[in-house]
């Protein structure tokens, strides 16, 4: 966690410094933290789902009854997000989110990994390889088999998240080939993680505290996007995942480039690796098991609007989510809109009369001066 907290310092101190060199007034803007961004994207998720509240036939704002919140399952480029409602009392204090919505009161178990998200995960993929290849030579499991790239140790080891080797030199060129193995790919993957939990009682992984799982859950940004590619998100089952995943792995670079030649380079080259890395944080970092994965529902949009942080972030700044339930609607009688309608009709036809009338009276007073 210490080790953590560090890697974050210093990217936030390279924004910093990127930021500085900008003449922009950044008034009142802050960077989130990882708890906020996972608790605001649950906001978006159940804001959008009427799960918190909806207008009910007695024509007022009620709590559903009967109706569970779902979980939200994020994934970005630097770190990954889990919020859900467990079935038990957050032990860790750390981890525990509160929020009174609509006059509910929701306990939720939240956590970011940093360094965990898709594309730093897919970097430390690389290193963790690189630093077990006694040569310059780097056998890939994840990459198709005949894929070849060159890159230098700089551009390996150009994030926080990954620690270069004190003999490594920047400028040397090191080779990427890769090998096309699917059960290769899954074992550098889980090296990634720490899966023991110790004393601490239920974890994650890298001995974070968590709950079992509970209840429906809604992945989006990297899940969803990376598992539409190889159209694995109309709910198939574990076994066909992982079936469809180890097929693509196993597939040649040429026979790839085929299949999808529309699609550009670098995502040919990863697709394997990080479906691999999303059926790993799953089933092994969040515990997901064959019994609750068709409880994950892999989504872009609820209700025609695009899943993440960023609603339930300006829901929250706007005061839109109140912590007491809202006072009811006013709706008028069948009587009054008829009424309304009809005083409505009477006014236009009168307006169209009067205009009418002083046009005439115009072209009269025209034609008697001519």
């Amino acid at each position: 966690r210490k080790q953590n907290s560090t890697k974050a310092e210093q990217v936030f101190a390279e924004v910093a410094k990127v930021i500085g060199q900008y003449p922009v007034d950044f008034r009142g803007a802050r960077i989130l933290t990882g708890t906020e961004e996972g608790s605001f994207g649950w906001i978006t998720i159940n804001y959008l789902l009427e799960t918190l509240i909806k207008f009910s036939f007695a024509e007022k704002w009620e709590h559903p009854q009967d109706m569970e919140v779902f979980g939200a399952l994020d994934l970005g480029g630097a770190s990954t997000q889990i919020t859900f409602q467990p079935g038990v009392t957050v032990e860790d204090r750390n981890t525990s989110v509160f929020f009174r919505l609509y006059g509910t009161n929701y306990s939720l178990y939240s956590h970011s990994y940093l360094c965990y998200g898709q594309t730093q995960a897919l970097k430390m993929l690389l290193a963790a390889l690189h630093q077990d290849s006694p040569t310059a030579e780097i056998s890939h499991p994840c990459y198709p088999r005949g894929y070849q790239e060159n890159v230098t140790v700089a551009e390996l080891y150009d994030s926080p998240c990954v620690r270069a080797p004190s003999t490594a030199s920047p400028a040397l060129v090191l080779t990427v080939t890769g090998t096309g193995d699917p059960g290769g790919c899954s074992t550098a993957v889980q090296k990634l993680f720490n899966f023991s939990c110790g004393a601490q009682g239920p974890c994650g992984f890298n001995g974070v505290y968590q709950p079992p799982v509970r209840g429906q859950f809604f992945a989006f940004s990297g899940f969803y996007h990376t598992l539409r590619f190889l159209n694995l998100t109309g709910g198939q089952s574990l076994s066909s995942v992982n079936a469809s995943i180890r097929e693509f792995c196993a597939r040649t670079w040429v026979k790839v480039q085929k299949l999808f030649p529309k699609t550009n380079r670098t995502q040919l080259r990863d697709t394997c690796a990080a479906s691999s890395y999303i059926l790993t944080l799953l089933l092994q970092g969040y515990k997901f098991n064959q019994k609750t994965w068709p409880n994950i529902h892999f989504i872009r949009q609820v209700a025609n609007v695009d899943v993440g942080w960023t609603l339930g972030y300006m829901l929250n700044l706007t005061n839109m989510i109140p912590s007491e339930p809202p006072s009811g609607a006013v709706e008028l009688q069948r009587s009054s809109w008829i009424a309304a309608t009809v005083l409505l009709a009477i006014m236009l036809i009168l307006t169209f009369c009067l205009l009418t009338v002083m046009c005439c009276q115009t072209n009269s007073s025209g034609y008697e001066r001519l």
